[in-house]
């Protein structure tokens, strides 16, 4: 059976309570952080500010839901994780990465939307991370894991690592956060052969791509237009075969307004 990907532009939670039950085999996604600093001032700067140099060559739009205090985005995650719980089949796998800050949170509203929590896994992203004299480098983020009820030993999937080591994209990128495609080919695998990857926070399509390229239908919703529109693009690309380097894929200068 031939694999597909699709992109919906919209809120995850409005488009999540549209899809029926038991329709996924798995989550697989990288919802905003809500975190980049110390004091509510920093969280709510936008998010050019936090993840990305106002000096880049090549500017990229803000995106949105970064901008919550704890407790609302606490909430607001359990809600989505509740009913992307629904519309997955039982024993379903959920990956979502995450960082230090709001590791704790996640992973109360994981519990709260009755997936299992199975364990953390490990993103190294090297030591290109930016260092500071007298302090441990910040080189880790972290995937959640867990499941919806059980999961079987049967299912068709091999062991996978704990750790996985790739550097960040500090250029070419199509998204402030996006997430190396190596990385994103590992993680997928996750996921039974034959089912369909749910990405309620696509981005530009990462995990997408990755999907497509490891033999997986997916979905993916992203609510800024902008990133919506590159996601597409990539599916587009993708379901063709033709994948463009991500060079081809700059964004116009004049999106450097919204920063």
């Amino acid at each position: 059976m031939t694999s597909t990907c699709r992109v919906i532009s919209g809120d995850a939670l409005e488009v999540l309570r549209s899809f029926d039950d038991n329709t996924f085999g798995a989550v697989i996604t990288d919802p905003p952080y809500a975190s980049g600093g110390l004091h509510t001032v920093d969280r709510q700067a936008p998010t050019s500010v936090k993840y990305t140099s106002k000096k880049a060559k090549n500017p990229l739009p803000n995106f949105e839901g970064d901008n919550k205090d704890q407790l609302s985005w606490m909430l607001w995650s359990a809600a989505w994780l509740r009913e992307a719980k629904r519309v997955c089949k039982k024993g379903a796998p959920i990956c979502v990465f995450i960082d230090f800050w709001q590791l704790d949170a996640l992973k109360w509203a994981l519990q709260w939307a009755d997936w299992l929590v199975k364990g953390v896994v490990v993103w190294d992203k090297t030591e290109m991370v930016r260092p500071q004299l007298g302090r441990f480098r910040s080189q880790c983020e972290f995937i959640l894991w867990g499941s919806k009820g059980a999961m079987s030993f049967k299912r068709k999937v091999p062991v996978l690592k704990g750790c996985y080591r790739y550097p960040t994209l500090n250029k070419d990128k199509l998204h402030q956060t996006q997430k190396p495609l190596e990385l994103m080919r590992d993680i997928v695998k996750i996921c039974e052969p034959g089912e369909t990857i749910l990405d309620p926070f696509c981005g530009s399509g990462t995990t997408l791509v990755a999907a497509k390229q490891e033999g997986y239908s997916s979905v993916g919703i992203e609510v800024t237009k902008e990133y919506a529109a590159v996601a597409q693009k990539q599916v587009d690309s993708i379901n063709s075969q033709t994948l463009l380097p991500s060079t081809e894929w700059r964004l116009p200068c004049d999106w450097s307004s919204n920063m």
